[in-house]
Order: structure tokens, then C-alpha cells, then sequence
């Protein structure tokens, strides 16, 4: 085994060990330059303030503090390497735009609210090495908006089932769903709370139920059952089905919209096409007439005018007018280029 196989396999047994000590996270991010730890809080309650902690050896150290009315407050050791991309009542997210190897460990959103209290997020940032997706096992599973999905994942692992952990997949980290340990306790993660169902009494298998699906939900997930010499995991993907009725509209929708589109596509064609030919006709028209303009009058064969002359009696005046006596025909001369 090489060294870099040997460190990821001691990041992955230490973050195991941790999670089986009781170390739980609701969220867990890959460490990237530039990356977002999400916070949103859903509910309609009044939000107060909210802190960003992180764990430091045995203590909490502060990162920032947003205050509805007296503003965002960042500490130094921060300033410059963090952001909020949006200060909504709901999103509290917090982004890094220059991220370090020390920004590896645990985070604290706590949001205080009234009258709900406090609530509080937990997302775990870990080294890009230890942030591993497997891709055996995937299986594939469909659900609607609003409706709920079943997951049942059977394992055999040889011996005592320490924990298992149900996560939802998403770009760069994970959700976790519900953690269950060997003495039967089940933490859920903060998006799951009140959605996800589970069992986890058995010793070959496991099941959850997610209710109220969303489009969120409409991702990967994964399985991980850990025993004290052996780990099994199972992915399943969730994509969207539609009811008959919705089914039918939709493709007559679109059905409607592809002869939409000939049609106009059709009018276009016949359109552009009498376009040219009539262009193509006038162009005809005006060459013929410039070839073929000369009349059977000699050339140069002005008209003679006839001038016309009256007195005026009353005012003793002469008054003279130019009166054509014929009508005037010039020659068209076609000049040509003999090069």
C-alpha cells in the first residue's frame, strides 16, 4: 500500500471512529477553495440572531455573527476568507472564497428564534481525500412530488452492526438522514427531522421512508452499515415519476408543440420562397427593360417645338409660352466594358 492509499484509509477509519464515538453531523462538506456551508431555516419564526462557531480542540471558537438589525459582524482571523452570498431570513449560509487545510473540522450554525428557540446545524468539513462515493450497488427508484420513497438496504456483515447511517447524496458532500447505533438510538439530520421514517432493530437490514419528497430529493443515497471488521454500502437513486393524467398532458403538450413548430416552419418555407421568386421576377423585369428600351426614333432625334405668341390687350404686353408640339424621345445607351 502506498502512502497516499495509507492516509486515505486512516481519514476514513478515523472519521468512522468518531461518528461510532458519537460525533454526529448533519451535513459533511469536501474542503474546497471555494465552498458553502448551507444553513436555511424553514420554518416561519422570527429569527433573532445567528452565530457560526467551530470546534477547536475543546472549545468553540467564533467565525461571525449576523443580527437582524445591527448587521454581520466577522472576526478577524476571517475577514477577507469568508462572505454570506445571502443574508435572506431563511438562508444564513456561510461561503469561504479562500479556504485553507486548517478549515478542515466541525461547524456550528446556531440561529436563535421566537418563539421556536434555538436551532442548530452541525456540518462536518473534511479533507477532499476522505470524501469518497461508491458506485456498486446503485439502484434505481422513482417517486413523485409530494409522495414518499421506501429504501430497505440488507447487509451481512459478519458479526454485530455498530451503526447505520443513511445519507443523501449531493455535489461535494453529503445529508445525512437518520444515524442509528448498536443500543438501538436514531439521530436524524436537520432536513430530515420530521420527513424521514426508520428501522433500524434488525441485524440484517435496514429501512427509511422519506415523506413529503421534494425536488431536492430527487438525488443519490446511500446505505453504510458499519460492523467492527467490516463495512457494507448501498447507493439507490431517486428520479421523478408522474401520475397517468399528468403523463397524458404532458405529451400531448408536447405533441401540440411539435406541429406548432412545423406549421410555422412550413409558413416560413413557403413565404421565404415567394419572397425570392418574386424579387427574382422584378430583377428579370428591370433587365429586360434596360436591354430593350431603345424606341424606332434616329438617334439624338429631338422633338421641334412650336412657340406660341399673344398680345394682351388690356395691358398693351406681349406674352410668349413654350408649348411642346410633340412629346420628347431619348435614346437608352448600353455601355459595355469590351475588356
Amino acid at each position: 500500500m502506498d502512502h497516499a492509499a495509507f492516509f486515505v484509509a486512516v481519514l476514513q477509519l478515523c472519521r468512522i471512529l468518531a461518528s461510532v464515538e458519537g460525533r454526529f453531523a448533519d451535513s459533511t462538506i469536501k474542503l474546497s477553495e471555494k465552498m458553502k456551508l448551507e444553513c436555511i431555516y424553514p420554518k416561519k419564526a422570527v429569527i433573532i440572531q445567528t452565530s457560526w462557531m467551530k470546534q477547536n480542540g475543546s472549545h468553540k471558537e467564533n467565525i461571525a455573527v449576523l443580527h437582524p438589525t445591527y448587521g454581520i459582524h466577522i472576526e478577524d482571523k476571517y475577514r477577507g476568507r469568508i462572505y454570506f452570498e445571502n443574508t435572506s431570513r431563511e438562508d444564513q449560509s456561510l461561503s469561504f472564497n479562500k479556504s485553507t487545510l486548517e478549515d478542515v473540522g466541525l461547524y456550528f450554525c446556531s440561529i436563535v428564534t421566537y418563539p421556536d428557540g434555538v436551532s442548530e446545524k452541525v456540518i462536518e468539513v473534511i479533507h477532499p481525500d476522505a470524501f469518497e462515493i461508491s458506485e456498486r450497488q446503485n439502484n434505481l427508484m422513482f417517486a413523485k412530488p409530494g409522495g414518499s420513497v421506501t429504501f430497505t438496504c440488507p447487509y451481512d456483515i459478519g458479526g454485530l452492526v455498530q451503526q447505520v447511517k443513511w445519507e443523501r447524496i449531493k455535489a461535494g458532500g453529503t445529508d445525512t438522514i437518520v444515524l442509528c447505533n448498536s443500543v438501538g438510538e436514531q439521530r436524524f439530520g436537520s432536513a430530515f427531522i420530521k420527513r424521514a421514517l426508520v428501522d433500524c432493530s434488525g441485524q440484517a437490514s435496514s429501512t427509511i421512508v422519506i415523506q413529503n419528497v421534494t425536488v431536492s430529493d430527487f438525488a443519490k443515497y446511500r446505505c453504510v452499515a458499519t460492523g467492527r471488521n467490516k463495512t457494507f454500502e448501498m447507493s439507490f437513486t431517486v428520479v421523478a415519476t408522474w401520475d397517468h393524467k399528468w403523463f397524458i398532458i404532458y405529451i400531448a403538450g408536447g405533441t401540440s408543440a411539435a406541429v406548432l413548430l412545423l406549421v410555422f416552419l412550413l409558413i416560413f418555407c413557403i413565404t421565404t420562397a415567394y419572397r425570392k421568386k418574386k424579387k427574382r421576377k422584378r430583377i428579370t423585369k428591370a433587365l429586360f427593360n434596360a436591354l430593350y428600351c431603345t424606341q424606332d426614333e434616329p438617334g439624338n432625334n429631338y422633338a421641334e417645338h412650336n412657340y406660341h405668341t399673344t398680345w394682351d390687350t388690356e395691358g398693351g404686353k406681349e406674352e410668349s409660352s413654350l408649348r411642346p408640339a410633340q412629346e420628347i424621345y431619348v435614346n437608352c445607351i448600353t455601355l459595355r466594358n469590351d475588356n
